[in-house]
């Protein structure tokens, strides 16, 4: 079964975009001489779960997945947004979203845009890895990466990879499991 990952990049400041949209800053701060991973990364996607506004930022562009033969699922109360071809418009319980796509592919789940639905999915528990892109570039205020995380969570590092040339880094975490405590324990 595959994984739930919550992938974004972030400015060093920890910010995901301007309050318009723009997220210019990040295509600025990319070399085009730096392989990121992303077509390995793509290859084991079965489906992509998307907030809404970032769903409308990145059709304007051009730059989702590729093709039509990944289900997109875009979290919206907004029953008239246009979508495309094998795209679903989705407003229940995240939880049960997840769920059904996992009976469906055994590839992974990429969960992206906004920081409101990642922060949702870290709160229910639904995520399995965490994978930050911090571009190095502070762009003062805006639109946060979190919102309000309920409780703490521990996370332990995967992976992490420097790009010379950008200078970014990549830092994939992995959500620790609580400890039952014994008493619990049946």
């Amino acid at each position: 079964m595959g994984k739930l990952i919550a992938s974004m990049a972030m400015s060093l400041d920890g910010y995901i975009a301007k309050k318009n949209g723009d997220a210019s800053w990040l295509n600025n701060a990319m070399s085009p001489d730096e392989d990121y991973g992303f077509a390995d990364f793509m290859s084991k996607i079965g489906a992509y779960i998307i907030g809404a506004n970032t769903y409308r930022e990145i059709t304007k562009s051009g730059a989702l997945g590729g093709d039509d033969k990944v289900p997109t699922y875009v979290v919206s109360h907004q029953k008239n947004l246009k979508t495309g071809k094998n795209t679903y418009l989705y407003s229940g319980d995240l939880t049960e979203l997840v769920k059904k796509i996992k009976t469906e592919t055994e590839k992974d789940i990429w969960l992206f845009g906004g920081g409101d639905l990642t922060t949702q999915s870290i709160n229910l528990n639904l995520v399995d890895e965490l994978a930050i892109a911090i571009v190095p570039v502070l762009i003062g205020g805006d639109v946060p990466f979190f919102g309000n995380v309920v409780e703490q969570k521990n996370l332990i590092l995967l992976e992490s990879k420097t790009y010379e040339k950008s200078g970014m880094v990549t830092l994939t975490y992995g959500f620790k499991k609580a400890k039952r405590n014994r008493k619990d324990k049946k």
